[in-house]
């Protein structure tokens, strides 16, 4: 279906993808510019449509995308047979750095997806968003051994609150790199969280 689109020269196609994860990640769907998408490339708005017949193609196409990115990513980094939730965590956190340093804006992307409320994408996406727990991403935070917990603490909300705290982190050191000027500091970003990771592991197990 976007065979056009596939077949350019791979640069150009990243600096594409890239410019429209971090224009729908910023607006959402209704208000994204498919003129800011086409002059963050570096190409005509033109050949936007050219490669792409809608906007709404070219949305679903980045979801497309993202899904077939992550779980190719997941399958070399996460093993989805480890059952320690802070091993599991510390190959989470390590998979997001790998996709951020080639698509800065695509885990943003994802979580805009969820909170999209656009009438004309909204019904797809929730099509997609069931069919989600059937993939290797949905997945991700399966099996985990809940016995290893403490009385009282829950999986899911020990979970969150790790999501929170690896959230919280990425926006400092985007706020950092914004400030200096210089690249985001993505081992920086994975020896913080490890000890976040040990302190957690030390709160919520018994």
């Amino acid at each position: 279906m976007f065979t056009k689109f596939l077949s350019i020269e791979e640069e150009k196609r990243e600096r594409v993808i890239n410019a429209a994860l971090k224009e729908f990640a910023v607006k959402g769907y209704a208000a994204a510019s498919t003129n800011e998408i086409a002059k963050e490339a570096g190409i005509s708005k033109g050949l936007v449509f050219h490669y792409f017949k809608s906007k709404k193609d070219l949305y679903f196409f980045l979801y497309d995308h993202t899904l077939e990115v992550v779980n190719g990513e997941l399958r070399e980094t996460v093993d989805l047979l480890e059952t320690d939730l802070f091993v599991r965590m510390q190959q989470v956190i390590r998979l997001e750095m790998s996709v951020f340093g080639k698509y800065p804006s695509m885990m943003d992307y994802m979580k805009s997806v969820y909170l999209e409320q656009a009438e004309e994408v909204r019904e797809d996406i929730l099509e997609r968003i069931q069919s989600l727990s059937a993939s290797e991403y949905g997945k991700i935070f399966s099996g985990i051994d809940a016995t290893k917990f403490k009385d009282g603490v829950s999986t899911e909300r020990a979970i969150n609150v790790i999501l929170w705290t690896v959230e919280g982190l990425g926006e400092q050191y985007k706020e950092r790199s914004k400030l200096t000027g210089g690249a985001l500091d993505l081992d920086g970003i994975i020896d913080e969280f490890d000890e976040y990771m040990e302190m957690f592991k030390t709160t919520f197990y018994k």
